[in-house]
């Protein structure tokens, strides 16, 4: 990895390899300092950037060649698969990917021996997904209103769906780098949850009450009911935010303790 990867001696705070003291720097500022420097890492990358635009152009395109409706509720429910398609194969496999390759170079170990705190490193390694994954949203979003879907009914549940989904899906990312020895791997170890959320996402509109529910519980998918509700409010009630809500928190908790428990920073023998 690249950027102020540093070193430190018992008793010493850590020297860059560049030579810039960060003796007196903040946690915040070393943190934004590693999350800057994997932003520009990511940015050189061509397969990033390729990935970066051509999903919410893909995305839009599907949507303007075959899925142009009248029906507020039929755009509703395009929202709400946009927002799980982005979270899955931009924060969640990036996440993974990022994680996955910076313990198979040895950075992650390298890093914990800087004055970084151990949460910071993994905030800092984020970022990228993140950023991208939120300028994605907005991109799709902004597409599917010119493409003619109505304004959201209740944007604060879109905005609150959007973030606690982005947070699922880095979690998940992390939590599945545990499980994950090499970068090559990750497409592979990615995959069932992948395609368990956009399946789940797919058949949610079609299966009886009953069932829903437990489709609801498949990772990612209740973020994309609450979008569709958010979009289109006049078919969602409070008890299905409510539920939403618990799918999205318990999905936190869950990914928080599996990536405690198996995170690993040196190499994956």
């Amino acid at each position: 990895m690249t950027g102020t990867t540093t070193t430190t001696a018992p008793g010493r705070k850590g020297i860059s390899r560049r030579g810039e003291n960060v003796r007196g720097k903040s946690a915040g500022q070393l943190i934004r300092a590693l999350a800057y420097a994997e932003v520009r890492v990511f940015l050189r990358q061509p397969v990033m950037l390729a990935l970066t635009l051509l999903l919410p152009a893909g995305l839009i395109a599907i949507t303007a060649l075959a899925e142009v409706s009248s029906s507020p509720e039929a755009w509703a429910q395009i929202a709400g698969r946009n927002l799980v398609a982005t979270q899955c194969i931009t924060v969640y496999f990036v996440a993974l990917n990022t994680l996955t390759a910076r313990r198979h170079t040895l950075a992650l170990k390298r890093l914990r021996t800087t004055a970084l705190p151990s949460l910071g490193i993994i905030v800092g390694l984020l970022m990228p997904p993140l950023l991208v994954g939120t300028f994605q949203l907005v991109a799709v979003f902004s597409g599917l209103v010119i493409l003619g879907a109505p304004i959201p009914q209740n944007p604060a549940l879109v905005a609150v769906s959007a973030l606690l989904g982005m947070s699922i899906a880095a979690l998940a990312g992390v939590a599945t780098s545990g499980f994950t020895s090499t970068p090559e791997k990750a497409q592979w170890t990615m995959m069932p949850l992948f395609v368990a959320a956009m399946g789940a996402t797919a058949v949610l509109p079609a299966v009886d009450p009953g069932a829903a529910n437990a489709v609801l519980a498949v990772p990612l998918v209740a973020n994309g009911h609450l979008t569709t509700g958010g979009w289109y409010s006049e078919t969602m009630n409070p008890g299905a935010v409510v539920l939403d809500l618990a799918y999205m928190l318990m999905w936190i908790v869950v990914f928080s303790i599996v990536s405690w428990k198996t995170f690993q920073w040196d190499r994956r023998r």
